[in-house]
Parts: C-alpha cells; structure tokens; sequence
C-alpha cells in the first residue's frame, strides 16, 4: 500500500467521523417545550457554614464538547465558589484506561479540567465504560494525582462544615449491582452497614446508574433491577438524594417515599446527549449538557442545574427537615 493511498484512507476515515457526528440528530431539549417551574435561588446567609461541589458525569471524551462544560463548570466556580467535585461514572470513553499510565489521564480529565479553580477534590465514581478497562488503574491513580480521590470502587467519605455540620458521601459501584454479579450483595450488606453507623446530618450516595429516569432508551430493566436492589436500603436509612448518570441528561425528579434522585449525565454536553420525555414525575428535565452545582449547609440543599453556557435554568432548594421525615420535600409520589 503506497503511503499516498494510506494517507487517502487514513483522511476518509475521519471524514466519515466527522460525518457521523454531524448527521448524527440532536435530540429535542425538553427544557425548551416545557414550561420550567418558578425558582428562587436563597440568598447566601453571611451567618451559615457553607460547602459547594459539582455533580458531573458521562464526560471522557476529551471532545470540544466536553471542554465547553469544564468552561462553564470553571465560570461559575469562579463566581459562586468551590469545594469539592463528585463523578457519577464514564470518567473516560469509550473503554476506560488501560493503566494508570494511560495517557487518557491527561488528555479527558487534567488537560480538560486544568482552569486552578478546578484543583479541588474529585471523588470519581465508576461507569460501564469504565468497566470496559482497569477499574483499578483509576484506583491506582489517586497516588498519581492528589486531587483524584478514589480509595477503592467504592467508598465513603464525610465533609465538615464551618458550624460542624456533617455531610456523608458514599461512591457506589453499580455496575456489578446492575449486572447481578456475585459481589453485588458484599457491596450493598457495606453500604447498608455504613449508612447505619452514619452520625452525618446529611447522607448523599453517588453512582452512575440511575433507579428512575425518563431518557428515550430501553432501559426499563436495568431500571429495575437498581430500584430492587438499592430503594429499600435508600428508604430505611433515610438517604437524601441519590445522584446518578449514564443518562446524558439532567433530572431532579420528585422524591420517591422522601428519597430525592438526580440525574446529571450531561458532562460530554451536547454531542453525546439522549432525548428525555418530561413527565408529572419530575420538577425539571433537560439535555444537551450541564451539570448540578451544590450549596450544602446544616439546614438546606440548594441544587442548580447549569447549562452549556454557564446559565442556571432551574434550581432546587431541599430543607432538611427533622428526623423522621429526612429528605422530603413537598410534592413527593408517595
């Protein structure tokens, strides 16, 4: 094969990529057709401790469109401020990283979130395509990289406000869960253990698979088999939301018997959004990209969910409420 043909092939193949990406259609943003419920964002108390984190997933693909999200990720914690950042999996496509020399590590997530106001904690969780490669190279990595937090596939972790109040995070493997492997009962006997023990004022659980969502995809069983094996540990220890991805969309769904869920796949933006009905079932349902921006303090929750642009287009606000109604808020399916 004489190298100008080579070159010939080399230049169709990308052509047919760039092809495909462009033919490809980009699903309806429900938010557009919809009208987004009245919100306020509440006014920083000079007087309360605060803790702010992002919620972002479905992100890796080192794409141009993964680079705007970081864009408006860094804009508003240039504004708003920030602490800490969780991932709810699919860290990096389309196979996960081989090693933890893997050069993925630099070009999908130090390169794209490499602004200073972004040298926070990340708390990653794992997705399926995480699982396509060493899950433990991404493990390993936290010796590599400070700021990359990822003890084991799963773990739990507690942050500290000002005043003393405690917020406890728990990063879930859901693959094995949604996949039924043997391991999966070890998992959640640990995470229903742990959220026993839990003395925090708050407990948040964080993986990539959601238990409710309303993307245009068959995946109703996978569905299920989540809302089997991890509703009634999320009910009986009284979590407070579950954050979620692999739907590259953004929910905030109402609360099911006072456990609230999001949705925030919307981390590669645009290019690898899913279409979304909106339904009675949630307050706010979108595409096309963004990202959850979290205000934590002893008394509310405020969730922002933070367009392309840098733009909060809806806003939710959970006030913690006393014990043996944690986690409610109004309008719940009961």
């Amino acid at each position: 094969m004489t190298r100008g043909f080579s070159r010939f092939l080399s230049l169709l193949g990308g052509l047919s990529l760039a092809f495909a990406i462009v033919a490809r259609a980009e699903p309806r943003d429900p938010a557009k057709n919809n009208d987004i419920p009245p919100f306020v964002v509440p006014p920083v108390n000079p007087n309360a401790s605060y803790e702010r984190f992002m919620v972002f997933g479905d992100m890796g693909t080192g794409r141009p469109d993964q680079y705007r999200v970081a864009a408006a990720m860094t804009q508003r914690a240039k504004s708003d401020g920030l602490d800490f950042m969780l991932t709810v999996g699919d860290n990096f496509y389309e196979v996960g990283v081989s090693s933890v020399n893997d050069p993925q590590f630099k070009t999908k997530f130090e390169d794209v979130y490499a602004d200073p106001v972004l040298q926070v904690f990340v708390y990653p969780s794992l997705g399926n395509h995480d699982h396509h490669g060493n899950i433990l190279a991404q493990v390993e990595y936290s010796s590599r990289n400070p700021n990359w937090k990822m003890p084991a596939p799963y773990y739990t972790f507690t942050r500290t406000l000002g005043d003393g109040a405690t917020a406890q995070f728990f990063a879930i493997d859901t693959n094995p869960i949604k996949a039924k492997d043997r391991e999966a009962a070890e998992q959640i006997q640990w995470l229903e253990r742990e959220l026993a023990e839990s003395k925090a004022d708050w407990k948040f659980v964080y993986g990539h698979h959601p238990l409710y969502s309303h993307v245009d995809r068959a995946r109703a069983g996978e569905r299920r088999t989540m809302i089997a094996a991890l509703e009634p540990v999320f009910i009986e220890q009284k979590v407070d939301v579950y954050f979620a991805g692999h739907d590259h969309t953004l929910e905030m769904l109402k609360p099911v018997a006072g456990v609230n869920y999001v949705i925030s796949g919307g981390g590669a933006g645009p290019e690898r959004a899913y279409g979304v009905e909106w339904t009675d079932q949630s307050y706010y349902t979108a595409t096309l990209g963004g990202f959850a921006l979290c205000r934590l303090s002893k008394d509310e929750l405020v969730i922002e969910f933070v367009r392309v642009g840098g733009r909060t287009e809806y806003a939710h606000t959970m006030t913690k409420q006393p014990l043996q109604a944690r986690g409610t808020v109004k309008g719940s399916r009961g």
